[in-house]
């Protein structure tokens, strides 16, 4: 178990928030209530699923979200859309893309597995109850088993 299993969720996610303060543009102002929404949920997911923010790791976790979750991959397309968080893939430039891909695309199949192995769908609208949960004890309930 790493010292990162050890902190609650909430913490997990201050955590996340601070190292990546430069590249989350999804808390400023202008955003609907919605799109705030799905950011929250999404970067919950990025934390239980152990995702940075990396091409692989938005990849990772996209995977995560249309087959661990209850959003589903309908839900999870008109979220992005309606989020516009597709603009946040052009941070990623040349480089990123390929130095990421390769890896992503071997990844997915395993992903899959993993996700289908959860013992229950991760609420994605409805995590709060969970905020002040270890992430092991969250891993251990759904058998999330990150990359």
């Amino acid at each position: 178990m790493t010292a990162e299993e050890n902190i609650t969720l909430r913490q997990g996610l201050e955590k996340f928030y601070s190292k990546n303060k430069d590249y989350l543009s999804h808390d400023k102002n202008g955003l609907t209530p919605e799109a705030k929404a799905f950011f929250a949920s999404h970067d919950a997911a990025h934390v239980l699923f152990g995702c940075d923010i990396s091409l692989f790791g938005e990849g990772s976790v996209k995977i995560w979200t249309i087959f661990g979750t209850t959003l589903g991959f309908w839900k999870h397309i008109r979220g992005y859309q309606e989020a516009n968080a597709f603009e946040l893939s052009r941070e990623f430039g040349f480089t990123g893309f390929v130095s990421n891909i390769f890896k992503f695309l071997l990844s997915i199949p395993v992903l899959i597995v993993r996700a289908k192995r959860m013992h229950k769908p991760w609420p994605w609208s409805n995590f709060e109850s969970y905020l002040d949960t270890p992430i092991s004890e969250i891993r251990k309930e759904f058998n999330i088993q990150v990359l």
